[in-house]
């Protein structure tokens, strides 16, 4: 009998196991700069900042170490603070802004060398932004260099993607003509939504 709990526990401690390591953030290294409601930077606040994203949550820690943790709304790009706060996620070229109704925080991804970086353009991938292809185009386009579509946010005139392939993700984004205002890795997390 004492051996089959024994049994039982293991079994149990590596099945939980496993379900806690797929819930695991992606984290990036960025940088933040924080507004307070009359536009003002908040120099204390901004600089280096880390962000985190796993299965739609977002947790941003700023330069002064206070931390917001959002949790995923009724609608895309929708998100609500700790303390029930409405946040908007937008992008502003390839930033990602964070707005409450008092104050936005301005994400930007660190570029580095490599092509893995989050909020860089991909080499591989350069040559559609600012091209000639629109919209079903684009997704063809992607399809035959290897690329599978995962979900879209639609966000006014403006269309992302989310676009996979051998453990990339980018994030495609389409203006009100349906043509490709940009392209950027994004984190693993984004492409598995």
């Amino acid at each position: 009998m004492k051996k089959a709990a024994t049994i039982t526990a293991t079994v149990f401690l590596l099945a939980t196991s496993g379900a806690f390591t797929a819930t695991r953030a992606d984290t990036a290294s960025a940088t933040c700069e924080v507004h307070d409601k009359h536009g003002k930077v908040e120099k204390a606040a901004s600089g280096s900042c880390e962000f985190s994203q796993r299965q739609g949550y977002v947790d941003i820690k700023l330069a002064n170490a206070v931390a917001h943790s959002l949790s995923p709304a009724d609608a895309a790009n929708q998100y609500k603070d700790a303390k029930g706060h409405k946040v908007v996620r937008s992008m502003s070229g390839q930033d990602q802004v964070y707005a409450w109704s008092d104050t936005k925080i301005v994400v930007r991804f660190d570029g580095g060398a490599g092509a893995g970086e989050v909020g860089d353009t991909p080499s591989d991938l350069k040559d559609l932004v600012g091209g000639k292809r629109v919209g079903g185009e684009v997704d063809d386009e992607l399809t035959k260099r290897g690329w599978a579509q995962g979900k879209s946010d639609v966000a006014g005139d403006d269309v992302w993607s989310y676009w996979s392939k051998g453990g990339r993700c980018v994030v495609v984004k389409l203006n009100a003509q349906r043509k490709v205002d940009s392209i950027v890795n994004g984190v693993e997390a984004d492409c598995k939504q």
